[in-house]
């Protein structure tokens, strides 16, 4: 499965997408895998400020973080950011 980045995440990740060879079942241990991952420790990926893309669907319309994944998705996390 192939996962994209958007936005600041790029440089979180320190790249625009990862392939990865381990096998995941589901987007909430995506999101664990991921964050352990990272290069900022100090910085979570989660849903609150993350919309997560499975195959170009966001994971409400799905099944949230039971989403199911499989080995052909791509999954884009795109940054939700706010301004004041």
């Amino acid at each position: 499965m192939k996962v994209v980045f958007v936005g600041h995440l790029k440089r979180l990740f320190g790249k625009e997408s990862i392939v990865l060879e381990e096998l995941v079942e589901d987007i909430r241990t995506l999101i664990k895998y991921l964050n352990y991952l990272k290069l900022d420790e100090n910085v979570i990926v989660d849903r609150s400020n993350t919309l997560i893309l499975v195959n170009g669907v966001e994971i409400s319309a799905l099944n949230g973080l039971d989403t199911k994944v499989n080995e052909g998705d791509v999954i884009t996390l795109i940054p939700v950011t706010h301004g004041g």
